[in-house]
């Protein structure tokens, strides 16, 4: 039963997979998930099958990070509204993170080491081996930390794939479902709280920029790595 159920779960994996080369081939590179208006015009010519091209967009933004997955959070809200728009969102994300701990532990620690620089899976090592689940979620709750590379890290432990999946859901719920209340709530918001909006995400891409560097240190020191 075990090898059946192995077997099935690397058919859905290479299905996934599939899927996301498909529709990468047919955007134009990673420049479409920083730019919501077309993104969000890509998505909209899916019709009725928007759900599946958000599915497929989240599940692509955890497999090939760096990519922000915070966008098509927003355009989910926009077009599905706070409660749909997070259950596809988190559906792709789950996808995505149980495709990519079931390709760390098919693939082991060579695949691993050629998605993330050295110094990143090695903190990512350390916190698991002292922390084991706990850190995990930690990772996937905590800002500024690579959440999607500790996907594939997660897979190389010994740690059961549904009980990773879980810790996956929720560490990472509260942040789609912001992204998807923004989403949703952004043609209700007056020119004041458009601009009060807008003035806030200037200010966190200056901090981002200027300290960067410093607010991932702060957010691995609450994960417990010093």
């Amino acid at each position: 039963m075990k090898v059946r159920v192995s077997a099935l779960l690397a058919l859905v994996v290479l299905a996934l997979l599939a899927a996301v080369f498909l529709v990468m081939r047919q955007l134009d590179y990673w420049i479409l998930f920083q730019d919501q208006v077309r993104l969000s015009a890509w998505v909209n010519q899916w019709g009725t099958w928007k759900p599946l091209a958000i599915v497929i967009l989240q599940a692509a933004q955890v497999l090939l990070a760096p990519i922000p997955g915070q966008i098509v959070g927003l355009v989910s809200g926009y077009f599905f509204g706070i409660f749909w728009g997070t259950v596809y969102s988190m559906i792709g994300i789950m996808l995505g993170s149980i495709t990519a701990f079931t390709l760390a532990r098919f693939g082991g620690r060579p695949l691993v080491e050629r998605l993330m620089p050295a110094h990143t899976l090695k903190r990512l090592d350390d916190g698991a081996r002292r922390h084991g689940l706990f850190f995990f979620l930690l990772v996937f709750f905590v800002p500024f930390l690579p959440d999607d590379l500790a996907c594939f890290v997660a897979g190389l432990s010994s740690i059961p794939i549904p009980a990773l999946a879980l810790v996956a859901l929720v560490g990472r719920l509260p942040g789609v479902l912001t992204s998807c209340w923004l989403g949703a709530n952004a043609v209700r918001f007056s020119t004041t709280q458009w601009l009060m909006l807008i003035a806030a995400s200037a200010l966190l891409a200056a901090l981002l920029l200027r300290y960067g560097n410093q607010l991932q240190e702060w957010a691995w020191k609450i994960t417990g790595d010093h």
